[in-house]
C-alpha cells in the first residue's frame, strides 16, 4: 500500500471510527450505534468539520476503504491498521465490516442530532469540545500556587499578549458553552456535565471564576 493511501487508514475519520468500534468491543456498556451518533453529532456541531468532511463523505470513504481492503493482500496494509480493523470487525470479514460501518454512518446522518439529555456526552467528545478547559487544569489543580485566585490570574495572563485573541477567546467560548449546555449540579463542587471524566475540577463556580478573570483581563489589558 502506498504511503499516501496508508495515511487514509491510519489518520482521520476511518481511524477514529475503528477506535470507537474497538472501544465498544472492549467495553460492553458502549454501543456502536451510540458512538456513531456521537461521531455525527461532533461533525454536525463543528462547522469546520462539517465543511471539510461531512458524514456522507465519511460513509463514501468507508466504502472506498472496503474496496481497497478487498483487493489487496492483507500483508500490504499499513502498519497497525490491519490489527485494529481485525479487532473491530471480530468474526465479520473486514470489507463487510467497513461496509456495515458505512451504512450505520448514513443512517445516523439521516437522524436528528441527539441532544445531550438523550445521548450524554462521552469522555472523548468532551476532550474534543472542551480541550482548552481540560488544559487549564494546571492553573487550578496542580497545587503550584498559593491559592485558587492566583492560579487563575496566572493562567489567564499566561496567554498575554499574543494568545488573547485566539487561545483566551476560545477558552472563554468553551466555558460559556459548558455553562449553557449543562444544568447546575446538585452539589456545587461537582464538575459541570460532560466534564466529569476529563476535567473533574471544573465545577460551575470554578468555571465562572475563570470566565470573570478572562473578562477582567480583556477589560484591563486590551
Amino acid at each position: 500500500m502506498t504511503t499516501y493511501t496508508g495515511a487514509v487508514f491510519n489518520n482521520g475519520a476511518i481511524a477514529r471510527l475503528l477506535e470507537l468500534a474497538v472501544a465498544c468491543r472492549r467495553d460492553g456498556s458502549r454501543t456502536l450505534e451510540d458512538e456513531l451518533a456521537r461521531f455525527c453529532r461532533t461533525i454536525g456541531d463543528t462547522p469546520q468539520a462539517a465543511w471539510a468532511m461531512p458524514p456522507a463523505t465519511v460513509a463514501a470513504l468507508l466504502d472506498l476503504a472496503s474496496d481497497e481492503v478487498a483487493d489487496v493482500d492483507p500483508a500490504t496494509l499499513s502498519a497497525g491498521f490491519a490489527e485494529q480493523l481485525a479487532e473491530a470487525a471480530g468474526d465479520v470479514p473486514a470489507p463487510e465490516f467497513l461496509r456495515f460501518l458505512s451504512r450505520l454512518v448514513r443512517l445516523q446522518d439521516r437522524e436528528p442530532i441527539p441532544d445531550f439529555d438523550r445521548l450524554p456526552m462521552a469522555a472523548w467528545e468532551a476532550e474534543l469540545k472542551f480541550g482548552r478547559i481540560r488544559q487549564f487544569w494546571w492553573w487550578v489543580d496542580s497545587g503550584e500556587y498559593e491559592d485558587f485566585d492566583e492560579g487563575v490570574r496566572e493562567g489567564v495572563a499566561s496567554e498575554h499578549p499574543s494568545g488573547c485573541r485566539s487561545a483566551l477567546a476560545a477558552l472563554a467560548a468553551e466555558i460559556q458553552e459548558a455553562l449553557l449546555l449543562f444544568p447546575t449540579p446538585s452539589v456545587p463542587s461537582d464538575p459541570v456535565g460532560g466534564l466529569a471524566e476529563t476535567a473533574p475540577w471544573a465545577s460551575r463556580p470554578v468555571l465562572e471564576a475563570i470566565l470573570r478573570a478572562i473578562h477582567a483581563h480583556v477589560d484591563e489589558e486590551h
